[in-house]
């Protein structure tokens, strides 16, 4: 027997769960989501989960800004364990791109970020680990720093289910089903499920569904890669997030005095998979590649001990920012994906905007049009305007 709901969500990652919670809080009918494997089975459960504000345009940066404050407060917003910690993160980039670097702080002082630069004895001052060249220069955002990915899923799912929304997993949808350019329902591996309302959170799974729609969503499944070592015992405690654009690699304090560490350089573009079929193992010729590059900033960490690596996935659109919007020519199709590895910072925002944009018809938050799915046939990206790497 089929199925029925008012709103139907595919993807059961941190975008899916989040935008089943802000549609149930706001009692949009009944709201139903559907995960073919588990919670988190995609990027979001091997996300690291960096939290900051560090954006060169105004709309990321303030969903970032936003989203923040819900971290700051998830526990007493919705009852669940917290999931935020505090480290304050540290960019660098080398003296060539102080420009670029100089007008992304000014804009971000301007909504509020506490961003700031900060020379080289002020950073040992906040992190007695690093080392900073007489060419580099650094900014220290103070604000910023993780959350715990799997936790930050689990807990948007539980936030939804209190609120009436029917999250079920093992269910795969197979194809969606229009009549007459109108969503009525999709086909799954369980039966049918019949909605008016179909919202595409698949993350690298979004261009598959996408072309069983007619719509081409420019979305490339891609894989990045993730290295881990443990910290040395004499290393202390007080470690910040970094984005080093010298070195060309991010990382960030985690569980275990370990430290997660992956590549700015974009290099993922390159590398296209198969999301039900890629390696999820680190290559073993890049570790040690991040750990010389890590050792140059953290020189204590030439003696930090491997623990090996995974292969994950980005889901990465040409301009490396997502897609929220309703699908062209489709009543009652939407779609929040290409997130390309900056989602999990924005989710909570992410949530309440798509919830708008359905039940209000417009997001109303922030004016989410440049985040369009037209954007790229009217060649109108969104566009970063400085060079130092990747990060929207």
């Amino acid at each position: 027997m089929a199925v029925n709901c008012d709103i139907l969500i595919v993807g059961g990652g941190v975008m899916g769960t989040s935008i089943a919670w802000h549609l149930a809080k706001r009692k949009a009918g009944r709201v139903v989501l559907l995960e073919k494997s588990y919670l988190g089975a995609g990027s979001s459960g091997k996300s690291g989960a960096i939290v900051r504000q560090h954006y060169s345009n105004k709309l990321t940066a303030s969903m970032a800004q936003k989203s923040l404050r819900v971290y700051e407060q998830f526990d007493q917003i919705a009852g669940g364990p917290p999931v935020f910690t505090r480290t304050g993160m540290v960019l660098i980039v080398n003296e060539k791109d102080k420009p670029g670097l100089d007008a992304n702080v000014k804009m971000q002082q301007e909504l509020g970020i506490d961003v700031r630069p900060v020379a080289a004895q002020v950073l040992a001052d906040i992190d007695p680990n690093a080392r900073l060249k007489e060419d580099e220069i650094a900014i220290f955002e103070a604000e910023a720093g993780y959350v715990e990915s799997v936790q930050v899923v689990a807990s948007y799912a539980e936030f939804a289910r209190r609120e009436g929304a029917d999250i079920r997993l093992g269910v795969e949808v197979e194809s969606v089903v229009t009549e007459k350019n109108k969503i009525v329902g999709v086909e799954t591996n369980e039966g049918r499920y019949n909605s008016r309302c179909v919202i595409l959170a698949t993350g690298p799974w979004a261009a598959q569904l996408g072309k069983n729609l007619g719509v081409k969503l420019p979305v490339q499944a891609c894989r990045t890669q993730v290295a881990l070592y443990r910290r040395p015992c004499d290393f202390g405690r007080r470690t910040a997030v970094y984005c080093d654009f010298v070195q060309g690699i991010y990382f960030k304090p985690t569980h275990g005095e370990m430290i997660h560490a992956g590549s700015l350089q974009g290099e993922e573009i390159k590398q296209p998979v198969d999301p039900d079929q890629y390696n999820e193992a680190a290559d073993g010729d890049w570790l040690p590649v991040v750990r010389q590059r890590l050792s140059r900033r953290y020189p204590a960490m030439h003696r930090g001990y491997g623990r090996g690596g995974y292969g994950a996935l980005y889901a990465i659109t040409p301009d490396w920012h997502p897609i929220m919007d309703k699908l062209p020519g489709l009543e009652g199709a939407y779609c929040a994906v290409g997130f390309s590895g900056h989602g999990f910072k924005m989710s909570p925002i992410v949530g309440q905007l798509m919830a708008e944009l359905v039940v209000d018809g417009k997001a109303s938050a922030l004016d989410i049009a440049p985040l369009r799915y037209a954007r790229f046939d009217e060649n109108d990206p969104v566009k970063t305007p400085y060079s130092y790497g990747v990060m929207g």
